[in-house]
């Protein structure tokens, strides 16, 4: 009996402790704290893998096809061209030389944007629309002249600006491809693509700087 008694004595003890253990948990263990304690080069060890890792997702290589190699190529082409055209026009009205200088610097900084971050589609459209305007605009200049600068008289075609137009034209004509896969331009332009892309890049670019280096922008009157 005795031993009995012993036994449901140290049972009914041991429930208790175990009760107690449960509605009185261990304190969180505070990770701060446990990291002020670990030794120095520990600390730098982790500190030094945590940056490199993040480093390694950083320095991930960015893929960037060919059309969008080809964006990038004909931007830079169009805005060194309207380079040409700041420094050919801006002596004879300073209007044109805002114009054009403010179309070469969007130009190259869209260029470089769209290289950096090929993935972001925020700046196409608006690219392609501009494109457009100033396409437009030069088709007004070469056939009926503005109401200022040169009074109405249209100015004469050129190399550089038939090089700059093409540029635009097929820039916008790409973008609106890519954002609307399904749309008549891009089943016209579904050839633009892999080698035709550097094809076609390769051969408007040597454009472009033929005409940088060997054409002029011409004015009424001068040819």
């Amino acid at each position: 009996m005795r031993a009995l008694a012993y036994r449901g004595a140290a049972a009914i003890a041991h429930t208790r402790r175990h009760d107690r253990g449960r509605a009185n948990p261990a304190p969180p263990i505070d990770r701060r704290a446990y990291r002020a304690y670990m030794p120095s080069d520990v600390r730098g060890e982790l500190a030094t893998g945590g940056a490199q890792a993040r480093s390694a997702i950083d320095a991930a290589p960015i893929e960037r096809s060919e059309r969008v190699l080809l964006l990038v190529s004909l931007a830079a082409a169009a805005g060194l061209i309207h380079v040409k055209a700041l420094i050919d026009n801006a002596p004879h009205f300073w209007l044109f030389g805002v114009f054009f200088g403010v179309l070469a610097y969007a130009q190259v900084l869209w260029a470089f944007l769209i290289h950096r971050r090929p993935d972001d589609e925020r700046w196409l459209m608006p690219a392609a629309v501009g494109s457009l305007a100033v396409v437009t605009l030069w088709a007004v200049t070469r056939g009926v002249g503005l109401p200022f600068g040169w009074a109405g008289r249209a100015e004469p075609f050129g190399i550089a600006d038939i090089a700059a137009t093409l540029n635009e034209l097929f820039l916008a004509g790409l973008i609106i491809a890519m954002l609307r896969p399904d749309g008549w331009i891009a089943a016209r332009l579904r050839w633009l693509n892999g080698a035709n892309c550097v094809r076609l890049g390769s051969m408007l670019v040597a454009l472009s700087l033929l005409a940088v280096l060997l054409g002029n922008h011409g004015h009424p009157g001068t040819g």
